[in-house]
């Protein structure tokens, strides 16, 4: 019973050797959840910086439309302008996400490194 609790060193090696890629592969299905849940809450960013942008035109044109009693034509004025502000938050964001894709694919150097599939 003694001679149970008595590993040998290639028992404990291997051990290890599996425990480590064990690790590695419950962290690349981690990092690729966390890559598609990236993606879905990016989208939803765009989706609420545009609804956001024309619920703020609608909003203030029509407030301003109660207050100053100059019905519907500061609610058609500011309507526009928050669908344009809107879009411009969308195409900063994207801008901003597409920079950072770039980055992360290009070298050091400046030139865009080429995908292994991908090489000619």
């Amino acid at each position: 019973m003694g001679d149970d609790d008595k590993t040998s060193p290639g028992d404990v090696e291997g051990f290890d050797k599996r425990l480590q890629r064990t690790k590695a592969s419950i962290q690349d299905r981690d990092q690729q959840t966390f890559h598609q849940g990236s993606a879905y809450s990016f989208g939803f960013r765009l989706a609420t910086d545009l609804v956001a942008g024309v619920l703020a035109g609608f909003g203030i044109g029509w407030l301003l439309d109660y207050w100053l009693g100059t019905s519907p034509w500061l609610l058609l004025i500011f309507t526009p302008i928050g669908i344009a502000a809107g879009i411009a938050n969308v195409v900063r964001a994207a801008k901003s996400i597409e920079a950072k894709r770039h980055l992360a694919h290009t070298s050091a150097d400046g030139v865009p490194s080429v995908p292994d599939d991908k090489e000619e």
